[in-house]
């Protein structure tokens, strides 16, 4: 269980976590070099801020483009219905998948020619065989193609190469809530390895890159874990913006958008969920094209902001989050496009008008676009809001 602390996040994640042992409820939230993760890899600069960031006029014009989307599993992508739920997605007014590139297993879901996948057999259950055929697939149906790439929650890495893990105060591998499943952001490997996973991507015509988990483990006894860096020196902010700076520096030249997804509760952060979680909505804006708050109501817990159930909520919850991550990052230039609930998971009543309610906050919030999560790719409701918002 979570330490008690002065937390917003912690509140947020009692529900939240309680989720996570449905598949219908799960979160996403959302790197292809020849070689990746060699021990002559530059160590993550200390600041995440520490050149400038990339001018805001310069920023991807397609990110501005309203990208309407659902997520996709991997498996989806490769079975009949593939083509149908493409044609029900254009038919509601919707213009993107995004599909799990890396999950939070660990697993690639193609067949990789990165290295370091194929030597730690991370494709092995990888259901696809022919990631460009799938991504043109969409493309020839007038959808575009994001891929989620889970970034340092990776359960095959961390146990093949422990060495990338962080440590336990007292010696051997910090695990959260007892599974080894985290790596240490810090280290230049598995940054090499995420953006080496999204380069390949780049190649199949994927038209964003989406980076999720890409933070510091939340739940468990964070405090006991110990990391690469001098946490005395450097706080874990600068660690994540770093990466981010790093990545968009290597990705955003190839012509894709990047986007990030962050806790929705972060809208919201108090400082100890920044330094928790190292994700500082201020300096993270500058080095992506969209960030992507995963702003489900029902992953706030019951009470939060005086609400018996925030999940019967949905357009005060969007509203408000969008609200105040619109104004924290005011100046940066990026794109707020929001994940949106699809699943009915705590809601008393989930019909269409569910899914209108919250793209309605998206609308008066001015948000460039949004992406309606459902875990088990289950739809129905989700198409006939989307149409019946859209005039379809």
């Amino acid at each position: 269980m979570l330490r008690p602390i002065a937390s917003l996040l912690a509140l947020a994640l009692v529900g939240a976590c309680a989720s996570q042992a449905t598949d219908e409820s799960a979160s996403p939230a959302p790197g292809a070099p020849a070689t990746t993760g060699s021990a002559s890899a530059p160590p993550t600069p200390a600041g995440g801020t520490a050149s400038p960031p990339m001018p805001a006029r310069e920023r991807s014009a397609r990110a501005r483009e309203a990208a309407r989307g659902i997520y996709v599993t991997a498996t989806s992508m490769v079975l009949p219905r593939y083509a149908d739920l493409l044609k029900a997605l254009k038919a509601s007014g919707g213009n993107m998948i995004v599909f799990d590139a890396k999950d939070e297993g660990g697993i690639v879901s193609w067949k990789s020619q990165v290295p370091l996948a194929r030597a730690i057999k991370a494709d092995a259950e990888g259901p696809i065989r022919d990631l460009k055929a799938k991504v043109d697939q969409a493309h020839e149906a007038g959808v575009r193609v994001a891929g989620r790439v889970v970034c340092f929650h990776d359960p095959i890495l961390a146990r093949a190469r422990p060495g990338l893990a962080p440590k336990r105060v007292g010696g051997g591998v910090w695990k959260e809530l007892g599974r080894q499943s985290w790596l240490d952001p810090s280290l230049p490997e598995p940054q090499d390895y995420n953006i080496a996973i999204a380069r390949e991507m780049v190649a199949a015509g994927v038209d964003e890159i989406q980076f999720d988990y890409i933070r510091f483990p939340a739940m468990g006894d964070t405090q006991n874990a110990r990391y690469a860096f001098d946490m005395k020196k450097v706080e874990k902010h600068e660690v994540i913006t770093a990466f981010l700076k790093r990545a968009y520096e290597a990705l955003s030249p190839l012509g894709v958008v990047v986007s990030v997804d962050v806790y929705g509760i972060m809208a919201w952060a108090q400082p100890i969920d920044v330094r928790i979680t190292g994700q500082r909505m201020e300096d993270m804006a500058h080095h992506t094209d969209v960030l992507c708050p995963m702003l489900y109501p029902s992953h706030f817990n019951a009470g939060f902001a005086g609400v018996r159930n925030p999940a019967d909520q949905p357009y005060q919850f969007m509203h408000k989050g969008l609200s105040l991550l619109t104004k924290k990052v005011a100046g940066s230039g990026v794109v707020i496009r929001p994940w949106m609930q699809a699943m009915p998971y705590k809601v008393s009543h989930f019909t269409p008008r569910y899914i209108t309610e919250q793209l309605r906050a998206g609308r008066d919030c001015k948000a460039v676009g949004y992406m309606m999560w459902n875990a088990q790719n289950r739809y129905d409701t989700a198409f006939a809001g989307m149409a019946a918002f859209h005039g379809r």
